[in-house]
């Protein structure tokens, strides 16, 4: 990695910058007064067209390709293939049941409970003098050994495939928190063009989960669902050229703070220290289930108790109001219990093992129902702006939680077959229903969650306390896992011959319609009653915690690093 002209070239060149200052955001195109059909006809192209234009002014053309290639290609394909492969590979490659499918997926998604402790190691040392490029260059290398592992060996071991899945997580990872500390930087640097960005990146990562939903479950459906794999590879690769090319803009640091930056961690101990036992706490959960595949009952007790242990911790050394939020958040998806074991394979088993059941094929499952669901969600947003973005974070949390709880409920009639006694196919019930709710109701839920954790995140810290955050509530979702997977194995359900889905529906009542509901009254304790566009907190020193001690308070100092 050298400075001069080779791979992962300094930065001299300003490529994200080429026009100086902040007020260089071009009018977005609009329609002539006279619009004619044609205007009409070409809008979109011209408006696309604008719309590149000034985000290439804006960051360069070079930024652009490193943005396409993580959120079109990385984040967008790659992540989505992999979250609809996962059924169609358990069954028809690993041919494991249920349970060690959803064992296997909460294993290899323990790197996103893990990128706080990414984010400050990639701010505390910078690997071969960058802060960023050299971690997203070496997940990436992680990341395709493990695709090209799994694409060509034959492997069989669920724990095994585990390990390589998490692998290639680590990549999108890492690669996802690393370019996003980028992009919040440059959109400080112009904030005219903050939206410009965030579009950007949003319609690249739902254009990239639009063509993976266009494939997945045909291919799955013809062939074996390894074949994704080979598929899977380039994109894991691909984020490798225009890293190195210097597209991240990611400046070496002078030779003289190379090595680990101690006044990161003397100026933030808190929070480091907090990330470290995060992570630690996440690969140990990792490491129990791979070495206690089977044990669901321990694997409950071991993130139940961490749970605890993290909250108690989360509440002494976060600001107050920020503690209770994210707790609130992190009950809110320990809740909803993870059952997807069993669900997946009930809606997909064959009629020997449901007899009379959905049977619903992988390209009905993954295709058609993603693409549904992804007009949906694009409508949630529509709804939400409005008609919901005027009311108060906590109204907005508790109804969110109530309409969850009735999309679940469309499920429940399914498995009790109460739409076919109505003369409803299960195609038609089940496609409008979770299917189309589902995704709108998720829009409900993140975006007040991302508005409110930006008004509560302490100054000089963002991007780092985003990935802690981010962590925390992905870990909420791991405790989800292991909870709903003991909860089946109660339940007595068998999703292999001979199968056993009499207590299905009780499971699905409890773990989706009645526990979620226990977040409605800590809506009411924890959470401001507020308006989207209110501060949450006018005086940060009104909260003294140990945390505050950390960013420097008391000297009213506060100093920068983004992850």
């Amino acid at each position: 990695f050298s400075q001069g002209g080779g791979a992962m070239a300094s930065s001299a060149e300003a490529y994200y910058e080429p026009v100086k200052g902040d007020d260089d955001e071009d009018d977005e195109y609009k329609l002539p007064e006279d619009a004619t059909f044609t205007d009409y006809l070409v809008y979109p192209l011209r408006s696309g067209e604008n719309f590149f234009s000034r985000f290439t002014k804006n960051f360069g053309w070079r930024f652009a390709i490193q943005m396409t290639v993580m959120y079109l290609l990385v984040k967008g394909l790659m992540l989505s293939v992999l979250g609809l492969v996962k059924l169609s590979y358990c069954k028809k490659t690993l041919k494991i049941d249920g349970s060690a499918c959803q064992t296997m997926m909460v294993i290899s998604s323990t790197p996103w409970a893990i990128k706080g402790s990414i984010g400050v190691l990639a701010d505390a040392y910078p690997l071969f003098g960058y802060h960023k490029a050299s971690y997203i260059l070496v997940a990436a290398v992680i990341g395709s050994i493990g695709l090209f592992a799994l694409a060509t060996f034959p492997v069989t071991s669920a724990a095994l495939s585990a390990i390589l899945l998490f692998s290639v997580n680590l990549e999108i990872a890492t690669s996802d928190l690393l370019c996003e500390g980028k992009y919040a930087e440059l959109m400080q640097t112009k904030p005219k063009t903050g939206s410009t960005m965030v579009s950007y990146v949003w319609g690249c990562f739902q254009i990239g989960s639009l063509v993976a939903a266009m494939f997945v479950g045909p291919v799955a459906d013809h062939y074996d669902p390894k074949v994704l794999f080979w598929v899977l590879l380039p994109l894991a690769v691909s984020i490798i050229i225009p890293t190195s090319l210097g597209y991240l803009a990611d400046e070496r640091v002078a030779p003289e703070k190379e090595g680990i930056d101690m006044e990161l961690i003397k100026t933030y101990p808190y929070i480091v220290a907090f990330c470290i036992i995060m992570a630690a706490v996440a690969l140990g959960n990792a490491a129990i289930d791979i070495f206690f595949f089977e044990e669901h009952f321990w694997q409950m007790v071991y993130a139940i108790s961490c749970s605890v242990f993290l909250s108690v911790l989360a509440f002494l050394w976060l600001p107050r109001q920020l503690a209770k939020c994210n707790f609130y958040m992190f009950m809110a998806s320990v809740l909803y219990l993870n059952i997807s074991g069993a669900q997946d394979f009930w809606f997909t088993a064959d009629e020997q093992c449901v007899p009379g059941g959905p049977a619903f094929d992988y390209t009905y499952y993954n295709t058609y129902t993603s693409i549904v669901g992804a007009f949906t969600g694009w409508v949630g947003v529509v709804i939400f702006q409005n008609f919901m973005s005027g009311w108060t974070f906590r109204t907005l949390f508790w109804v969110t939680t109530v309409l969850q709880c009735v999309a679940s409920a469309s499920d429940l009639i399914i498995i009790n077959r109460l739409n076919i006694a109505w003369g409803i196919p299960d195609k038609w019930f089940y496609m409008f229903g979770d299917a189309v709710i589902g995704p709108a109701v998720m829009m409900f839920a993140l975006m007040p969650a991302v508005v409110l954790t930006s008004k509560l995140v302490p100054k000089g810290l963002e991007s780092t306390t985003y990935a802690l955050l981010a962590g925390f509530q992905n870990f909420g979702g791991v405790v989800s896992n292991q909870i709903g997977l003991y909860a089946t194995q109660f339940a007595g359900v068998k999703t292999e011959a001979p199968c056993n889905f009499d207590n299905l529906g009780w499971l699905v009542g409890i773990s989706h319609c009645l526990l979620p509901l226990l977040a409605i009254p800590l809506t009411f304790i924890l959470i401001p009653n507020k308006l989207m566009t209110e501060m949450i907190i006018e005086d940060e020193a009104s909260e003294p915690t140990l945390l505050q001690g950390a960013l420097g308070k008391d000297e009213g100092t506060s100093k920068e690093h983004d992850s």
